[in-house]
């Protein structure tokens, strides 16, 4: 009886044996994820996070899969924000929630704090930059003018459409929003 109840109380969960599988899983979710799976992925990433709750990217993965799968904002919303709290240098997890926060459009504030996650992103460490999704600062600059022409911000606007524009002439995004500038 000495023996079990030792037995018992002297195993702990060793975080080190878990890291190496949520590593894995989270890895496999993001080739599922680039693979246009974004089921597969949700999967991989929800596995990653049973071994490691505490895992930045594994969260992330959650927000940017439940985007692609159009499933619950507010359970995407809380993983980037998860992300974000356990890694405030994850420019990929501030881009995902600026992206939840301007198609929400809820009101204003949603464009503001899609504003302030993108300026996040680009202060962040640049290693989480241009994953997926998102492939040049174009993209980021085109974001923040929809965001401010939405706010009904148009000189903001249109300053981050040139920007976009600056950095790539076939943005369509940058193309589209610089159009509805013009009227």
């Amino acid at each position: 009886m000495f023996f079990l109840l030792g037995t018992f109380f002297g195993c702990s969960e060793d975080t080190e044996d878990n890291t190496a599988p949520a590593l894995s899983h989270a890895e496999k979710g993001w080739g599922f994820y680039q693979a246009g799976d974004y089921a597969q992925a949700l999967l991989s990433f929800e596995r990653a996070l049973n071994f490691d709750e505490a895992l930045a990217d594994a969260h992330n993965g959650v927000g940017w899969s439940h985007l692609s799968l159009s499933l619950a904002i507010p359970v995407a919303q809380e993983a980037f924000q998860n992300a974000v709290r356990l890694d405030a240098a994850n420019a990929d997890a501030w881009i995902g929630l600026a992206n939840l926060l301007y198609l929400r459009q809820k009101d204003a504030s949603d464009f503001r704090a899609a504003l302030r996650a993108v300026d996040n992103a680009m202060n962040a460490d640049a290693q989480y930059l241009y994953r997926h999704d998102y492939d040049s600062p174009a993209g980021l600059h085109a974001l923040k003018a929809a965001c401010y022409y939405y706010l009904g911000e148009n000189p903001d606007a249109r300053q981050e459409v040139e920007k976009a524009l600056r950095i790539d002439l076939e943005n369509r995004s940058a193309r589209a929003l610089d159009a509805l500038l013009q009227k």
